[in-house]
């Protein structure tokens, strides 16, 4: 090829690439503005923020890298752990580039993929439901979950164990629905807002889960549980998001016990919205039990262990067996 032609080439490709780069910066002006428009007006903690100094320069972007640090300074001022913006394929917000360590045992539980719902009798008249998190929020997928727990027959149990140490969130439907029949009646979560002020109620009647007036998610009850079953909820670093609501919902059940570690710490409601081909979610509600108890941060257990953890030989475990003890107690 003549060098000449090579040089002309070379050219246009070099003012392709100038032009995308360009063509792509000025649109995340606008774009930036539409986050900072949204997250003034639905953050839980938009009264944190100098909304003047954020809002300053926003046409002014250099770069996608100087886009990604100002949306990073938004939820880090904002102290929004929970919220995000997910652009290109990568998830943006104030905990994305913080080291997190987790231990290995429960790292190992993911080492050959996703985690299954795992039903398990220990022992005659006390059951084991492993509930990890999923994205799924079919009616399939929820009534896998609610078939799950009638396997263990909860009707005839004294007391069950329900595992969320390897729940790192996901979906609300196919965990409020798959064991429904646990939780009891009335409200078992209320949303609030930043002020505490009670909105929706959260409650579940016949397989059906209510989010206020809505009706979000229902399944086919295949099992009755007795309404004095015996209930310990496993917690561990990594439980989060749906699995920390899931939590929630047991808080303050009677005949309950919590075991294990502080929760990773997103239990607020997040507003979600779609913002030109992107993603952004914010922290717009708290959550409080059916006790009134408003969580803005992590669920405690009552009993704290943080080794231990054994998922293939559930005899070995030290958590499931500290709940075997509590469970069997008069």
């Amino acid at each position: 090829m003549p060098r000449s032609i090579l040089f002309i080439l070379l050219l246009l490709l070099s003012l392709s690439f100038r032009s995308y780069g360009q063509h792509a910066t000025t649109t995340l002006g606008p774009l930036l503005k539409e986050i900072y428009a949204k997250a003034r007006q639905y953050s839980l903690y938009t009264s944190k923020a100098d909304w003047n100094t954020l809002e300053a320069n926003t046409d002014s972007i250099r770069s996608t890298d100087d886009f990604l640090q100002r949306v990073r300074q938004l939820f880090k001022t904002l102290g929004d752990h929970h919220g995000a913006l997910y652009f290109g394929g990568k998830r943006i917000g104030m905990q994305d580039t913080v080291a997190f360590t987790v231990r290995p045992a429960l790292k190992d539980a993911f080492r050959h993929g996703p985690v299954e719902v795992k039903a398990q009798l220990l022992e005659p008249g006390y059951g084991y439901l492993l509930l990890p998190g999923t994205s799924k929020h079919d009616k399939q997928t929820c009534q896998q979950y609610q078939d799950r727990l009638c396997e263990l027959d909860p009707k005839n149990l004294k007391g069950i164990v329900i595992d969320l140490r390897l729940n790192e969130g996901g979906s609300i439907y196919p965990l409020f629905t798959g064991v429904n029949q646990l939780l009891g009646s009335g409200a078992v979560v209320r949303s609030c807002d930043g002020n505490g002020a009670m909105q929706d109620k959260w409650f579940v009647e016949k397989g059906r889960l209510h989010l206020g007036n809505r009706i979000a998610a229902s399944v086919k009850n295949g099992c009755k549980a007795g309404k004095n079953i015996k209930v310990v909820v496993l917690i561990s670093q990594i439980t989060a998001s749906a699995g920390e609501m899931l939590a929630i919902a047991f808080k303050g059940r009677n005949n309950t016990l919590f075991i294990g570690e502080k929760t990773y710490g997103r239990t607020t409601l997040n507003a979600e919205f779609k913002l030109h081909g992107h993603y952004l979610a914010l922290a717009a509600h708290f959550l409080a039990d059916r006790n009134g108890h408003v969580y803005d941060d992590a669920v405690l257990p009552d009993v704290e262990m943080t080794e231990g953890d054994n998922f293939k030989d559930l005899h070995r475990d030290a958590k499931v067996n500290a709940a075997l003890e509590w469970l069997k107690k008069p």
